[in-house]
């Protein structure tokens, strides 16, 4: 048996290559001009390879009750044509992971971002013990593909995709999921087998341009929605990261990892830090660097998210931040002296 052939743009993506993509430094693909794709995926109709997410498939008699005690949002509202974001806590209320969950079949899939799928996969198998379940990488077997801009529907709709028409809703046709997703804009992602995915990529493209996984991680920071890494896991409670307000938090569901941690922070109305989306002309940002005052002696009062080449120069932000701070002109990047940060909302 012939062993498959690794692919530098990740599982399931292999056929990039043949698209004119190219890997970049950051092992993530675009298409040869990255900020002439951002500012692609702010103004016009883009499709993008979602190849730093990946998805944990659940399946099994007791997918859902496991899930249920798991994650931060009630699976009993997970149906075929409803998808939710959820959360994974240790149990210290702070969050592992971050997930748009989707049923599809008997199965759920939970995806997320690559980098922290295998520790994620791992936890998750601790606490399976005698459940009848199933939990899995779903590797090239499950990709996903986002579809975004003004025209975004008619894009889909002449390639032959249901379009939802609500926030979080899914459709599917022939084995591919769609569903709609949170932004200014039409932005929808494209679950579903490589081979399938890959054969609509063509027909995509004929309606819409094709831009890079940073692109696209550009238009969910202005959308407000959070992905953690490495550097930013189990560094903050779900309402620091604004899952509350993005509908990834059940306050009525149980018990699950931190839900203690997260109800008294929402019940008590103590609160002190939350996600903010910011700009900086700075061209190096790293995740998890401190957020300080301009003229203090560098005591941090929140630090950086995630952040995205923006096309009118400099980065779009995350940021997690004392609320005391929100209405701060005199924020900076990493040192009291060092670049400035500007919050847009």
């Amino acid at each position: 048996m012939t062993p498959p052939v690794s692919s530098p743009f990740g599982p399931g993506f292999d056929w990039l290559s043949a698209v004119a993509a190219h890997c970049g430094a950051d092992g993530l693909p675009d298409f040869g001009d990255r900020l002439g794709e951002a500012e692609a995926a702010l103004s016009g109709d883009v499709i993008a390879p979602l190849a730093d997410r990946g998805t944990i498939r659940v399946k099994g008699a007791d997918a859902d009750a496991f899930l249920q005690g798991q994650l931060s949002n009630d699976i009993r509202e997970l149906t075929p044509t409803r998808g939710q974001l959820a959360s994974y806590s240790n149990p210290k209320g702070r969050v592992l992971a971050i997930f748009a969950a989707i049923r599809v079949a008997d199965e759920i899939w939970l995806e997320t971002s690559r980098s922290l799928l295998a520790s994620t996969l791992k936890r998750l198998k601790m606490f399976v013990m005698r459940s009848k379940v199933t939990i899995d990488d779903a590797g090239s077997e499950v990709i996903s593909i986002g579809v975004a801009g003004p025209n975004a529907d008619r894009v889909m709709e002449a390639a032959g995709l249901l379009v939802p028409s609500v926030l979080c809703l899914c459709a599917e046709i022939d084995g591919i999921v769609v569903m709609r997703r949170r932004g200014p804009q039409n932005r929808y992602t494209l679950h579903g087998p490589a081979a399938r995915l890959s054969a609509l990529w063509p027909k995509l493209a004929a309606h819409a341009q094709p831009v890079g996984a940073e692109a696209w991680r550009l238009t969910d920071i202005l959308a407000g929605y959070p992905a953690l890494h490495p550097e930013t896991a189990e560094q903050h409670v779900a309402q620091m990261i604004n899952l509350d307000k993005l509908e990834g938090v059940s306050f009525t569901k149980g018990c699950y990892p931190g839900q203690e941690i997260v109800a008294r922070l929402h019940y008590l109305g103590n609160l002190k830090r939350r996600m903010f989306v910011a700009r900086t002309a700075a061209e190096t940002v790293t995740r998890g660097e401190a957020i300080v005052l301009a003229g203090s002696e560098g005591q941090a009062v929140g630090e950086v998210l995630d952040h995205a080449l923006h096309p009118d120069s400099g980065r779009a932000l995350l940021v997690v931040l004392h609320t005391s701070h929100a209405d701060s002109t005199d924020l900076r990047i990493a040192a009291a002296d060092g670049p400035s940060l500007a919050l847009l909302r």
